[in-house]
């Protein structure tokens, strides 16, 4: 105890002979001074110095400024920091304003220092934002031109897609109007064909031969369907055209013993229907089914010599309902 005791007193002689004469900051830069040596060499001598009698000291001191041992005993760095210091001044004898100068600039210093990496790395997590900024910019870029390039694809497509179907539409649309008039030239060549049959069947005929010709339709064919009506009808016009037979419907109707109804006079009782008149106007008008038929017998109705001669002497076409025709 007795040396630590020695040693502050001549360090505090020594400070105060170098600082006698200065200025009241001296003084106060002096006392601060001071003050620090005191803390250094305590801590100095409690690691390094005076063996086991440190710790003793330490705790003298302790005493005088309680709470201060752990942070001394935490803090090496301040320990050699501080034998550093008393070196400088006992073997340089610097003044105590020098010192304070020097403590001052090194502080300063080293606060930009600090803020010389603050800066630096405060530049370096700019330019890394910066970077990382301009790649995700990249990578922004990237996904809208790759989206733009899809989507221009996609209505590439889409447009290719509706020329298509409207060009297949078109040429559809051109190919049903060939059809069309295909059909229709088809048509006209079909109606003019038939007009010039029709024409071909159609016979001269006076008013006298319209009526008998009403009265032997409906006489034969009064209960047969229209196709029946205009059968018999075809038959007597056939025998007008046919050099086998006169050339009149009055004349080919009379012929003797060729029509039933006139062999028993029922032609002249019959009512001619509405329809009778239809169909005998549809069969002059060229409407024709006959095949060319000559003849025609209603085979249940007929005696059966006719039926024989029929069968032996004439062609059998085709049977429509009650009647059998031929040729």
């Amino acid at each position: 105890m007795f040396p630590l005791h020695s040693f502050l007193q001549t360090l505090f002689q020594f400070v105060k002979a170098l600082i006698g004469n200065v200025t009241k900051r001296m003084h106060r830069s002096a006392a601060v001074l001071t003050a620090g040596c005191m803390v250094i060499s305590v801590v100095t001598f409690s690691t390094v110095g005076f063996g086991g009698s440190g710790r003793n000291a330490l705790a003298a001191y302790n005493q005088v400024h309680p709470g201060d041992e752990d942070e001394l005993e935490d803090d090496p760095g301040a320990a050699v920091f501080g034998e550093a210091l008393v070196n400088d001044l006992l073997e340089q004898g610097v003044d105590a304003e020098a010192f304070a100068d020097a403590a001052v600039a090194a502080s300063s210093e080293e606060a930009s220092a600090d803020g010389r990496i603050g800066l630096d790395e405060s530049g370096l997590f700019a330019e890394a934002k910066s970077r990382e900024i301009s790649a995700g910019g990249q990578i922004g870029q990237t996904v809208i031109g790759g989206v733009l390039e899809q989507d221009t694809r996609a209505k590439l497509e889409s447009g290719r897609a509706i020329r298509e179907r409207v060009g297949q539409a078109q040429k559809e649309a051109r190919m049903q109007q060939v059809a069309d008039a295909a059909e229709r030239a088809a048509e006209e060549v079909r109606k003019k064909e038939e007009e010039a049959r029709r024409e071909a069947l159609r016979i001269p005929y006076t008013e006298e031969d319209y009526q008998v010709m009403l009265k032997i339709v409906q006489a034969e064919a009064g209960g047969c369907d229209e196709k029946g009506k205009i059968l018999v009808a075809n038959v007597v016009m056939n025998r007008v055209r046919s050099s086998k037979f006169p050339n009149s419907i009055k004349s080919v109707v009379y012929e003797r013993s060729q029509f039933s109804p006139v062999i028993d006079g029922s032609i002249n009782r019959v009512k001619v229907s509405a329809e009778t008149i239809e169909c005998v106007n549809r069969a002059l008008d060229g409407e024709d089914y006959s095949q060319g038929a000559l003849f025609f017998m209603n085979r249940r109705a007929s005696q059966s010599g006719n039926v024989s001669w029929f069968d032996g002497r004439l062609t059998y076409l085709f049977q429509h309902e009650a009647h059998e025709f031929f040729k």
